[in-house]
């Protein structure tokens, strides 16, 4: 990932965080209240195993903004991929692309089955 990529990346997960910490299916409980524990809790319960990484960066960003919230959701995407940028792993521009897109899709989706399909996971995987 370019520098320039990451700082824009940094500053839209800022703008996002003047946004309310509300998740997008009001009708369900936060399943904690903390960040890491609302994401924790969200990916433990709704994501597959064995899926590809884009896949699995769009579900997971999609599931904790409808869940927790759309700033958390932005705040995991970073620091997944700054993580990956200090750690062992390898971070991607692709996977930042994943996450809006996930975020996008759960901004729209009227329930988990229209998350899934709208990144991409049939229910036949």
């Amino acid at each position: 990932m370019r520098p320039r990529q990451l700082l824009s990346g940094l500053l839209s997960s800022i703008a996002v965080l003047c946004t309310a910490c509300t998740p997008l299916a009001p009708k369900h409980a936060r399943p904690a209240r903390s960040t890491l524990s609302c994401a924790r809790s969200v990916l433990t319960s709704k994501l597959p195993e064995s899926i590809p990484d884009d896949t699995a960066h769009c579900l997971a960003a999609g599931f904790i903004a409808r869940y927790c919230s759309v700033s958390e959701a932005y705040i995991a995407g970073l620091g997944k991929e700054l993580e990956d940028t200090v750690g062992h792993g390898d971070a991607e521009w692709r996977d930042w692309q994943a996450d809006r897109r996930g975020i996008a899709c759960a901004k729209h989706a009227s329930d988990d089955d229209a998350l899934y399909s709208c990144c991409g996971w049939k229910a036949s995987n």
